[in-house]
């Protein structure tokens, strides 16, 4: 290890303790393999000739800006989105957050004030398919390694999360005994250590683990098949049925419906069921319509707007449809059961 890695660390360690208390979990690896720096979660990686480029502030705004990766646990929340455009949206976020705790970041070309706040979930969906293509002149630091999964860590993903939410939540009472805590921080840190969970992801992680691809002989690789060649394609069996049921009570307002109706539209697209059964409910199933990707995009008249019940949805798919994969039911839970 470079000296002029342990002198920064003893900077961030001493001006920022919340940062440097974490940096200090994490192994420094010396590597010229990547061109900058990484984290994987357990190790800090790091290009000696970069480090040494950098002056002494931005040293130390790196390793910041590491720490923050592990911190956002962005190498355990991939679920299988592009690499570069999720590393692209962390850094977006997490370089505000380095730049208002007070401190200097390399030279950077992801940092927008327009993002100020966002989740780096939301600054994904907001960037093109390849963000880092549209920059004429990227800066050297803004590749496409900076956040490294490891499978050691993917497998005992709870366990890790949980290691780190403790971890962050030391960390942040020992920067605040000292006074040293940033205020842009603190909104953070209460929704790393009392987490809401967002439960489009729990949805969409759901129903892919239910409909996974697989290599099948029942249909022949088309391409090989001239060369006399008889080998299996990748298959991606559809979901025969999910049904979706969705709470029309009147405590749900338009805004929220219009948010179930692209949830629906979402499952019809990427989990490739052959039907939905998609069915509206208050007190009573008050609609029941069937729709294949040949009906998108949806266009839903609603009805009911009267209390809530839960059971008659349950009931009525028990009676009518007992085969279904799933049933995903969109609702406030202001609940009359």
């Amino acid at each position: 290890m470079i000296p002029e890695f342990t002198k920064a660390r003893s900077r961030l360690l001493l001006d920022q303790p919340f940062f440097g208390t974490l940096c200090l979990r994490l192994k420094p690896v010396e590597t010229e393999e990547i061109e900058t720096a990484a984290t994987d979660g357990k190790q800090l990686l790091y290009n000696p000739k970069f480090f040494l480029s950098l002056a002494e502030p931005e040293r130390v705004g790196l390793l910041a800006h590491e720490v923050m990766h592990v911190v956002l646990l962005h190498m355990t929340r991939l679920n299988g989105r592009d690499h570069q455009r999720w590393n692209a949206a962390g850094d977006y976020v997490i370089n505000l957050i380095v730049r208002d705790a007070g401190m200097i970041l390399p030279p950077t070309d992801l940092l927008d004030d327009r993002y100020a706040d966002w989740t780096t979930d939301a600054v994904y969906d907001d960037l093109p398919e390849n963000p880092l293509s549209n920059f004429l002149k990227l800066k050297p630091w803004d590749g496409e390694q900076d956040v490294i999964e490891n499978n050691q860590i993917i497998k005992d993903r709870g366990a890790f999360e949980a290691e780190i939410q403790v971890a962050v939540q030391q960390a942040a009472e020992a920067a605040k005994a000292q006074g040293k805590l940033p205020a842009n921080l603190e909104t953070i840190i209460e929704s790393i250590t009392d987490p809401k969970v967002d439960w489009k992801t729990v949805l969409a992680r759901f129903l892919r683990a239910n409909n996974k691809s697989d290599f099948s002989w029942a249909k022949p690789n088309r391409r090989f098949i001239a060369n006399g060649m008889y080998l299996p394609s990748l298959h991606t069996p559809a979901l025969e049925e999910i049904a979706v049921a969705v709470d029309t009570s009147g405590s749900v307002s338009d805004k929220e419906l219009e948010i179930f109706t692209s949830e629906t539209s979402h499952i019809l697209l990427d989990t490739n069921p052959e039907r939905v059964h998609f069915l509206q409910c208050d007190t009573e199933v008050c609609s029941d319509e069937e729709y294949t990707k040949d009906n998108l995009p949806l266009k839903v008249t609603y009805k009911g707007r009267g209390g809530t019940m839960f059971s008659p949805v349950i009931d009525y798919i028990n009676e009518h449809y007992p085969n279904v994969s799933a049933l995903v039911y969109l609702t406030d839970l202001g609940s009359n059961d």
